[in-house]
């Protein structure tokens, strides 16, 4: 409980906010660095409680309040880098230990460079995108730390959505972020990559380089093997080339291997790209003006007769009428955008009447002509639903119609 230890002198004049956080997550005063850590869930769960409460941005105040000593001596093995350009590409071979449900990469664009994070799943999850931004007030708190000296962001994105109190983050920041962008983004200019760190030392670096390795190792467990081929599906640039042999490279076992897990935990593989398949082909379709021909070559598919069949057998239509009925239902793509990650997809996907309810009131509204169980069977389609409930939907569709 150490790394909350702040949230007595930031609440302390909300004493019955305080009260509930000690009841219900066992905030507690303790000295020195501590040792319990919070689970992710339940990390989660506090951010967007105390987001709830008008405090929305705590999670990135607390990151600055952190102390880089601790964490096992990351920090201390960084600034032992010549520059912020090696530190950095230390960060990315950490990133699956650092950032276990996510991804961490650096890009340098002409003279801007940028450094990215993204989930790997949930990713409209409001606790976790919380979490990621207070993710980037640490990795600027920490890039500083390492050149001993403030480092200002040139721009920075987040996913989390704009609050009234976004001016605390430009206060803590030094600029005002861009809310509701498709990644996590902090951009320095280019030039800083070549700065030395005062810490430098190459012999020290070697030393702590075995011992961190071995302190931190690659967070795996808690985490499925369905889980992790989840995210390893969702993080490929070049989802064609994805294979139960790609996928069994990746994990270091073989494929008969990677199928005895997946079996045990009552998955395939095939059901796994399947699904993965299906998510890009909707963002494809809702997000992007690209042709069917293209898609299907995108993910995979041989030709566009095989995406459409695939298409039925998910979503009860062929993609152009799926296209078409988003396109009619908003128009414009933000709201498109926004309308469809608002939706609840935590409904049971056989009741109708909570579907329909949700398409009642699904923000922003649709144009007049998309309504009821048309409106509700495409918002099935954009939260994954069985193609069953979809069709049950498009039926009753037919029912009205009659």
């Amino acid at each position: 409980m150490a790394h909350l230890q702040p949230l007595y002198a930031r609440l302390a004049d909300r004493p019955a906010l305080l009260a509930k956080l000690q009841a219900q997550w066992g905030l507690r005063s303790v000295t020195g660095q501590g040792k319990d850590l919070m689970a992710t869930s339940a990390l989660l769960e506090l951010l967007e409680m105390l987001h709830a409460e008008g405090e929305p941005h705590v999670g990135a105040w607390l990151a600055l309040q952190s102390d880089l000593s601790t964490g096992h001596g990351i920090a201390y093995y960084l600034r032992s880098c010549t520059t912020l350009e090696a530190a950095l590409h230390e960060i990315v071979r950490l990133r699956s230990r650092l950032l276990p449900d996510g991804e961490f990469g650096m890009h340098k664009d002409g003279q801007q460079l940028r450094l990215v994070m993204r989930p790997h799943y949930q990713t409209q999850r409001l606790g976790r995108q919380l979490r990621y931004e207070a993710g980037v007030a640490w990795l600027i708190c920490l890039l500083s730390h390492c050149v001993a000296r403030p480092l200002q962001p040139q721009a920075i994105e987040l996913m989390t959505p704009a609050t009234p109190q976004a001016a605390q983050l430009e206060a803590l920041f030094g600029v005002m972020p861009r809310f509701g962008m498709d990644e996590f983004a902090v951009c320095y200019p280019a030039e800083m990559l070549g700065l030395p760190l005062p810490g430098s030392n190459p012999a020290l670096l070697a030393a702590l380089r075995t011992s961190l390795d071995y302190l931190v190792p690659p967070v795996r467990h808690g985490v499925s093997t369905t889980e992790r081929l989840r995210q390893w599906l969702g993080a490929l640039t070049d989802p064609s080339r994805a294979s139960q042999a790609s996928a069994a490279r990746a994990f270091n076992c073989g494929t008969s291997s990677l199928r005895r897990r997946l079996s045990g935990e009552g998955s395939s593989f095939s059901a796994l790209l399947q699904a993965d398949r299906r998510a890009r082909a909707l963002r494809c379709l809702a997000y992007g003006e690209e042709g069917i021909d293209v898609i299907a070559r995108r993910l995979g598919y041989a030709d566009r007769t095989t995406l459409e069949r695939a298409f039925l057998g998910w979503f009860g239509c062929r993609p152009v009428q799926l296209r078409g009925e988003l396109v009619a239902a908003w128009p414009d793509m933000a709201q498109r955008r926004a309308a469809l990650e608002s939706i609840d997809t935590t409904l049971p996907c056989d009741d109708m009447e909570a579907w329909l309810a949700a398409a009642a009131t699904v923000e922003p509204r649709p144009q007049a002509n998309m309504h009821g169980p048309r409106l509700a069977a495409l918002l099935l389609c954009a939260a994954g639903a069985p193609a069953a409930s979809i069709r049950q939907m498009r039926m009753s569709m037919a029912s009205e119609a009659l």
